[in-house]
């Protein structure tokens, strides 16, 4: 025998102990994963369920024909309406992410029922500064997407839902953007 040559030594019992515990470990884990996802499989609702609950749903919260948000569909009768200004407004907002510097400018309508014209007023007048801020802080806080949608759908949603909230009553029917402008700097 040479002097570098050593002889092979045989496989030690604790390493093949170590090995098979590595197996069933493994195997312990397949087997977790398998049942969790056989429950999940069972447990969770099929696409035509959703769809089906989501039909169900939608149709408990039609709204009723006494309502005024159901008149003003196309089929139902023509609601007087009357717009009521809402403001100028400007609103800076830091994208740190981007770090860039929006610049938003834009006048603000609403749309409210002729026979809820003056119940609007006092109670908007009331809180005239509270909306203001609700306001600002809805166009600082939405996303560039947002902003650059054409119909400014989400903003108008959210301004409509705030607004109302505040009033205490569903008073104010739609939102209008005027004179909109949005840069990024």
């Amino acid at each position: 025998m040479a002097e570098n040559e050593q002889p092979e030594a045989a496989p030690s019992p604790g390493g093949m102990k170590t090995l098979i515990g590595m197996v069933m470990a493994a195997a312990f884990m397949g087997a977790v994963i398998v049942v969790e996802c056989a429950v999940a499989y069972l447990w969770f609702p099929s696409a035509e369920e959703v769809v089906a609950l989501a039909e169900k749903k939608l149709e408990e919260r039609r709204p009723s024909s006494q309502d005024p948000v159901d008149l003003l569909s196309p089929e139902g009768e023509a609601v007087p309406m009357t717009e009521q200004d809402l403001g100028n407004y400007s609103v800076t907002a830091f994208q740190p992410t981007s770090n860039t510097t929006l610049r938003i400018d834009f006048h603000l309508f609403g749309s409210i029922i002729d026979e809820d014209a003056d119940e609007f007023q006092k109670l908007f007048t009331r809180s005239e500064h509270r909306f203001r801020e609700q306001v600002i802080v809805t166009v600082r806080n939405s996303e560039i997407t947002d902003l650059t949608d054409p119909g400014l759908g989400l903003i108008k949603r959210k301004i409509l839902e705030k607004t109302n909230r505040l009033l205490g009553k569903a008073l104010l029917q739609s939102v209008v953007f005027s004179e909109f402008s949005f840069v990024e700097q």
